[in-house]
């Protein structure tokens, strides 16, 4: 039986989830993660509220980790249309199924 991959992850990594979590609880990645642009009612809520969406990570490789994260966490359940942009980053399934298991 070959070896499993394991789910490792770099210091940036690890902190690009830390944010992602952040960003999760602070309801501020949802649309953003699935490339929905903000409406006219979210631009109002953004100026009366004075809660801004975060700015996505400078760095596609984390910024993928981030989205991924962020949106497996406020639905509960992996963001199994963003899983292909972190393999594309060179992520293996077992770094996306442990990245996924943070939904939960």
């Amino acid at each position: 039986m070959p070896a499993l991959a394991q789910p490792t992850l770099s210091t940036s990594e690890w902190n690009a989830v830390a944010i992602a979590l952040k960003d999760a609880q602070r309801c501020g990645c949802t649309a953003e993660a699935i490339g929905e642009e903000a409406g006219p009612v979210r631009r109002l809520a953004t100026f009366l509220t004075g809660r801004r969406r975060p700015n996505p990570l400078a760095d596609p490789r984390l910024e993928a980790v981030r989205q991924f994260v962020c949106t497996s966490y406020r639905r509960r359940a992996p963001a199994t249309e963003i899983a292909p942009a972190l393999a594309e980053h060179g992520f293996n399934r077992a770094q996306i199924d442990a990245l996924g298991l943070l939904a939960r």
